[in-house]
C-alpha cells in the first residue's frame, strides 16, 4: 500500500499496510501544531513523528496498539489512539457496506441469470489509507457490466458505486448511499435529459429496480 496523507488539526497522518503484520496498519503522526514546527527541512532533528502499529480485527473499538515511537505524555498517546480508532472504524464501515452491496447484487444477478465474478479494485483514500475494495463483473450472453466502487465520500452521500456497460462506459447507473440505504440514479429511456446523473430521479435499490436497469443496459448494448 502506497503512502497517503491527510491532515488533522495537530498532526499530518499517514496510513500504510504494516509490512511486519498482515493484519495491521501502521499510523505515522507528524506534529504540525501550535508549536510551529515548520517544514521538514526546517524541523529540528530531535522532533520525530510518532509511529504505532494498529492491529485490526474489526471496527476501531477492537483495535490493538503496538507503539514503535510513542509520545511521552499519556494524554497525547490517548489522543492519537482515538484518531486511529476513528479511521479504522471508517475503513471497516465502508468495506462492510461495500461487501454487503456486492453480495446482495451478486445474489440478485445470479437469480436473474447473469454470470458473476467478484474482483478487487485498488483504492486510494487519504483518511483511511489505500485498500482493496470488492467490485462485481456481470455477463449475460455478450453483454458485460461492471459494478465498480468509486468513492467512500462525496457531497451529500456516504458512498458512490457505478454500474456500467463494458467496455464502452457509455451507459452508467450510479448508486449513492444516503438516508441509510443505496439509491439508484439512472437515465431510463424517455426520461428528461439532465446534465448530471445525480439529478435523475432516485429509486431505492431493489431486485426489481436492478432488473430494470439490467434490461435497459442490455437493450442499449444490442
Amino acid at each position: 500500500m502506497s503512502k497517503r496523507q491527510a491532515t488533522s488539526p495537530k498532526y499530518a497522518v499517514s496510513i500504510v499496510d504494516d509490512s511486519e503484520d498482515v493484519d495491521a496498519l501502521r499510523f505515522t503522526y507528524d506534529p504540525r501544531g501550535p508549536e510551529s514546527l515548520g517544514s521538514e527541512a526546517e524541523r529540528p532533528e530531535s522532533v520525530q513523528p510518532y509511529v504505532v502499529s494498529v492491529q485490526v480485527q474489526g471496527c476501531g473499538d477492537d483495535a490493538r496498539f503496538h507503539w514503535i515511537r510513542a509520545p511521552e505524555q499519556k494524554t497525547t498517546q490517548d489522543e492519537l489512539e482515538t484518531i486511529a480508532r476513528q479511521r479504522v472504524s471508517a475503513r471497516h464501515e465502508w468495506l462492510e457496506r461495500l461487501g454487503k452491496l456486492v453480495a446482495t447484487v451478486k445474489g440478485w444477478a445470479d437469480e436473474l441469470g447473469w454470470a458473476t465474478k467478484v474482483v478487487d479494485k485498488k483504492m486510494e483514500d487519504a483518511e483511511i489509507g489505500n485498500y482493496k475494495a470488492p467490485g462485481l463483473l456481470l455477463q449475460q450472453e455478450v453483454v458485460r457490466l461492471f459494478l465498480e466502487p468509486i468513492s467512500r465520500t462525496a457531497p451529500g452521500t456516504e458512498g458512490l458505486v457505478d454500474l456500467y456497460l463494458m467496455p464502452s462506459y457509455d451507459d452508467i447507473a450510479s448508486l449513492y448511499f444516503y438516508d441509510g440505504h443505496w439509491n439508484v440514479h439512472y437515465m431510463f429511456e424517455g426520461t428528461p435529459t439532465v446534465g448530471d446523473i445525480r439529478q435523475t430521479k432516485a429509486e431505492p435499490l431493489s431486485k426489481a429496480m436492478l432488473q430494470k436497469v439490467f434490461d435497459e443496459m442490455k437493450a442499449n448494448a444490442e
